[in-house]
């Protein structure tokens, strides 16, 4: 049987919340998953939501902590001395990945056990999600942009964005879409039920238009 408007929102808002979750888990939680990756001889630094890892092999990381010294940590790695401080409290607003996580699973729980308005409900909170998936995404691109050029521009050593950062944004997509989808349910859903009224009064649904309120 195919899939209905509502198991395929429902499926979308779950996809998104599972792809903002493994962007959350980032280094130094998971040293492997990252925003921003740079190498330099052999060396591999990786940055994410809560901290960074300055040598994956030997598993050097941060303290998990929210908001870390972005420019000195990459500093470090290659020797060249960058400073600013709007980065370091930038990197406070990466918090906002599991806080989209956290709202696109509860829109997803609302759709799951809603019915009519409470489609509408799940699809408003979607959006929502959506919206603060969409201001992380900005903030890693910029703040990790930034960096990243810094990088590549002035030292021999090699930065690039990572898995993290892509799934963030594809976690943004799926919410944008998702959270339409919930929302045509809604409408979808009445209509399903006044057809299904009809018919239980003994009026064709169906048919030709000469037929449809006939009961005979």
């Amino acid at each position: 049987m195919a899939l209905g408007p509502i198991h395929c929102g429902s499926f979308l808002l779950l996809a998104a919340t599972v792809l903002l979750v493994v962007a959350s888990i980032s280094a130094p939680v998971v040293d492997h998953i990252s925003f921003l990756n740079i190498y330099n001889g052999g060396q591999e630094s990786t940055f994410g939501v809560f901290g960074y890892c300055t040598n994956v092999q030997s598993g050097t990381c941060s303290p998990r902590g929210l908001g870390y010294d972005i420019a000195t940590a990459s500093n470090a790695m290659t020797n060249y001395t960058y400073v600013n401080n709007s980065l370091t409290n930038l990197t406070k607003a990466l918090v906002l990945h599991p806080v989209a996580a956290g709202i696109a699973f509860l829109s997803f729980l609302i759709a799951l056990c809603s019915d009519h308005v409470g489609f509408l409900f799940a699809s408003l909170i979607a959006f929502v999600a959506f919206l603060v998936s969409l201001v992380a995404m900005i903030i890693d691109f910029v703040m990790f942009g930034i960096i990243r050029h810094e990088i590549n521009s002035n030292t021999s050593a090699s930065a690039s964005f990572s898995t993290a950062i892509w799934l963030t944004l594809a976690a943004t997509v799926v919410l944008f879409f998702a959270s339409f989808i919930v929302c045509f349910e809604c409408f979808g859903s009445r209509r399903r039920n006044r057809d299904q009224q009809y018919v239980g009064n003994g009026y064709a649904s169906s048919g030709p238009w000469w037929r449809r309120n006939n009961k005979y």
